[in-house]
């Protein structure tokens, strides 16, 4: 693989693997944080919701997932990010 192909794979991994820990600690923050949160968890949801957003889009105009106790837009985003973290792996 080229050297400058390379460094874009790696660096949009290490971006996945960033949004992916934000995602993690906005769900576990948000266990815990009442009232907005503040300034970080304001942060954490300014830097997830573009993931989240699609989803929460496609499942309320389906609707599907209204009345379940965990946000499923959520999750899917995190898999989304998953999946794709496998795919750029496997293909580089």
């Amino acid at each position: 693989m080229p050297e400058p192909i390379y460094v874009l794979v790696v660096f949009v991994l290490r971006f996945i693997d960033v949004l992916s820990i934000c995602m993690l600690l906005r769900a576990i923050l948000g266990w815990f944080i009442m009232d907005g949160g503040g300034k970080f968890m304001g942060f954490l949801y300014t830097v997830t919701e573009p993931v989240v957003i699609p989803f929460r889009k496609l499942f309320r105009k389906l609707n599907w997932f209204q009345g379940t106790p965990i946000d499923m837009a959520f999750t899917f985003g995190w898999l989304f990010l998953y999946l794709i973290e496998i795919i750029i792996t496997y293909m580089s």
